[in-house]
């Protein structure tokens, strides 16, 4: 096959107008078929520049699809998904509110390996803890703008105690049984989100059990390299602390893994004063 060109007037299909164009002639044997553009180059430019802005969009939209999935499947309790930074009162909690925000602006759901952890606890309750853990995981969720069709599992939101009776519950049933989720279920789920928040942890009983699920969980996030959001009402150590909840080998890992990001909460019950949730 040989290739021949010449340029010649073609009448551009989209305006009308005459422009001269390359035209590409193929030609095998006794035949010939030519390749002439059907668009001048004015007409090609905006369809391109069209088309990109299409392409854009449609890609703006999927993002838009994929962070509502996301919140949806979070675990985040319904009544909590709309909790922002916005809507927190920062003159309650000006110090951690900071914090917590300078950390949720620098988490990257796709680079998520390496980045600190966080703890927040308080002794009382209505401080704004669960709030913020919140307002973190929408920040983290809205400012990601990658690929639709290679997005990750961002985030999973569980309470402690929830967590503590969703694997006691898998004890104990036939392994035959299709109806319920297995312990490794439960663990799987929770493996590999890029970023894991258990929440109200301490309202549970101090057992041996509960210090095994604890250690194996954050063990597990600390070999992987990916981050946990700990809210708690009790302190790192002491009577009464997480210490005696989970375990002195498991906070010992928390602590690193916060490399300092671990913040008392301190004020009255907002919860009380203002009547909400």
């Amino acid at each position: 096959m040989k290739k021949e060109t010449r340029t010649e007037d073609i009448v551009c299909q989209g305006c009308g107008e005459t422009f001269t164009g390359e035209v590409s002639v193929y030609r095998l044997f006794n035949r010939a078929r030519e390749i002439k553009p059907s668009e001048c180059p004015r007409c090609r430019e905006a369809r391109e520049v069209e088309e990109r802005r299409l392409a854009e969009e449609e890609l703006r939209l999927q993002q838009v699809k994929t962070r509502l999935g996301w919140r949806r499947s979070s675990g985040i309790p319904e009544y909590l998904q709309e909790k922002t930074f916005d809507s927190f009162d920062r003159s309650l909690q000006r110090r951690v509110f900071d914090a917590v925000k300078t950390w949720a602006d620098g988490f990257s759901i796709d680079a998520a390996w390496g980045y600190p952890s966080l703890m927040l606890w308080s002794g009382g309750y209505g401080q704004g803890k669960t709030h913020l853990a919140v307002a973190a995981c929408n920040s983290i969720i809205e400012s990601w703008d990658g690929d639709p069709e290679r997005a990750p599992r961002p985030i999973r939101f569980e309470s402690g105690p929830g967590l503590v009776r969703r694997v006691r519950a898998t004890y104990n049933i036939p392994p035959d049984n299709p109806y319920h989720e297995t312990e490794e279920m439960v663990y799987q789920q929770l493996r590999g989100v890029r970023l894991l928040v258990l929440d109200d942890v301490g309202k549970e009983k101090p057992s041996a059990h509960t210090r095994e699920v604890y250690f194996y969980v954050v063990d597990e996030r600390l070999k992987l390299g990916l981050p946990v959001l700990i809210t708690s009402n009790l302190p790192l150590n002491g009577p009464n602390s997480l210490e005696e909840l989970m375990g002195r080998a498991t906070v010992s890992r928390i602590v690193g893994m916060c490399q300092g990001n671990c913040f008392e909460l301190k004020g009255d019950d907002f919860r009380m004063r203002k009547r909400k949730p």
